[in-house]
């Protein structure tokens, strides 16, 4: 879990640093007549070719929240809600031992996982927003541990 939550951390970092900065004002105390810098050019550089894991620009009209992002986002759920049962059922046969205490009971396991699949859905909404390529990851790699962890729960039930 914490392993986990140091990824998501890491993936969110660059996403958090993206700040909208205000032009500031620079007041110049003694010289007034001091030649004032070059002003930047308002038109944007365009550039053409993107790699597959770039940052690419939001097209005009592009849907943030298309097929692909509820695709993804409702396998990360149903494979969350595969795995809590699982692991559940796996719990009531006493085959599974290796669980936390904590998360014993079934409402404590979605209690921990729906609220931080529900971060993983914002972090994946806000990268694609942002024009990163590479949204899915977060959610595919929560995909992942929910069925190799229900695999693994439906293998050792009795």
């Amino acid at each position: 879990m914490l392993i986990l939550i140091a990824f998501l951390l890491v993936l969110a970092a660059p996403v958090l640093a993206q700040t909208s900065a205000s032009p500031s004002t620079v007041a110049v105390a003694s010289d007034s007549n001091a030649p004032l810098p070059d002003a930047p050019n308002p038109a944007p550089r365009k550039t053409t070719s993107y790699s597959s894991w770039t940052v690419r620009p939001m097209a005009t009209g592009e849907k943030i929240i298309d097929k692909e992002f509820v695709a993804a986002n409702g396998l990360m759920f149903g494979s969350s809600i595969a795995t809590v049962e699982l692991t559940h059922r796996c719990l009531e046969n006493g085959a599974c031992s290796l669980v936390p205490r904590a998360l014993v009971r079934r409402r404590a396991m979605y209690g921990v996982g729906l609220p931080a699949e529900a971060g993983i859905t914002v972090l994946g909404y806000y990268l694609k927003r942002g024009g990163h390529n590479w949204w899915l990851v977060p959610a595919a790699l929560v995909t992942a541990g929910n069925t190799v962890y229900a695999v693994h729960a439906a293998q050792h039930m009795r």
